[in-house]
């Protein structure tokens, strides 16, 4: 359990992945946020200034994961951003990483998977203060 309040963005086109996620990450703690696209994405984030965001690659409409990435990293520069993706992309990967990517997963994943990546940068937040 994340000792105080960290806030989480889940960034997912899909409606019922962003709910599932967002009600996973209430459960162990987090203030959870969430949009549907990269626009709605960047307003929260300028809006709440997440410390951390899981970042769907692929978004079905208006700008790309990648392109929400740099946008959040301009608006929210301290918030770590987990990217999130069936795609095993090695120039994808390595391109999210220079951008500023934490951590790069690749569906299909389990809940575990996602507690334990989301959970390590959180501690990771809480050891810098």
């Amino acid at each position: 359990m994340i000792n105080k309040k960290i806030k989480l963005l889940i960034v997912d086109d899909e409606k019922e992945i962003c709910k599932f996620v967002k009600l996973l990450f209430a459960k162990e703690g987090f203030l959870t946020y969430s949009a549907l696209s990269s626009a709605e994405a960047i307003r929260v984030a300028k809006k709440v200034q997440p410390q951390i965001a899981l970042l769907d690659i692929y978004l079905k409409r208006g700008k790309t994961g990648l392109d929400t990435l740099r946008q959040i990293k301009k608006t929210a520069p301290f918030c770590k951003c987990i990217m999130v993706t069936w795609d095993k992309n090695e120039s994808l990967i390595k391109e999210a990483k220079a951008e500023g990517a934490v951590s790069y997963l690749t569906k299909p994943l389990t809940t575990e998977q996602l507690l334990k990546v989301v959970n390590r940068v959180a501690k990771s937040i809480e050891r810098r203060g």
